[in-house]
């Protein structure tokens, strides 16, 4: 779809496309940070489980793709490619069987997303990968509750990191991780709810 080049476009289409499935309790997630702020998800998805979207508009390339796959893997229980037509065979070929699909396509009610390939459970989640989306004072709160945190207080961050990873298993700190991201005050949030398909949800970064 040449009408979709840019990123705005189709994030705007994804939004939309979300509406049915966000909840008021749910959180949508621009430029999501991952791998130490190295990779961003185009947005994420923080409701009964953390799930990324990647955008590829007419006027993007996939070179980055892959680098972007492998981070993914690592935090999102289900990930997926959002695109167009051109980019949709090469997309297909780059990303593993368990990702989703959605591609633009346009009709006479307008431009929509179409479901080419549903997302499947990711079974490669990793555990320290995940404690890094976490802030110091999150981990140190579950560190302290599983009454590990003596002598932890002055370490860096990584050493906390690695602790929790190793203290829970990768589901528990999954779902303790979603609570955080849901509980935070701080997001940045735009000034102003934005409409997705006649409904008003928050968008954070």
């Amino acid at each position: 779809m040449e009408s979709i080049a840019h990123d705005h476009q189709l994030r705007a289409l994804l939004k939309s496309h979300l509406s049915t499935r966000v909840g008021d309790d749910d959180l949508l997630v621009d430029e999501f940070s991952l791998a130490y702020g190295t990779v961003r998800a185009d947005l994420a998805l923080v409701n009964g489980h953390l799930e990324g979207f990647e955008i590829k508009a007419g006027k993007d390339t996939l070179e980055r793709l892959l680098n972007q796959v492998e981070s993914y893997g690592k935090v999102f229980e289900y990930s997926w490619v959002v695109t167009t037509e051109g980019h949709l065979r090469a997309a297909r070929a780059l990303v593993p069987k368990h990702w989703g699909l959605l591609v633009a396509v346009a009709d006479f009610d307008g431009s929509r997303l179409r479901q080419v390939r549903k997302a499947q459970r990711n079974r490669g989640l990793e555990a320290e990968h995940l404690a890094r989306l976490l802030w110091r004072d999150e981990v140190m709160v579950k560190l302290e509750e599983l009454g590990l945190s003596t002598g932890l207080r002055s370490k860096p961050k990584v050493a906390l990191f690695a602790e929790l990873a190793k203290a829970l298993p990768v589901q528990d700190l999954a779902a303790y991780v979603r609570g955080c991201l849901k509980a935070r005050k701080d997001w940045r949030v735009d000034a102003g709810p934005h409409g997705y398909g006649g409904s008003l949800r928050r968008a954070a970064r």
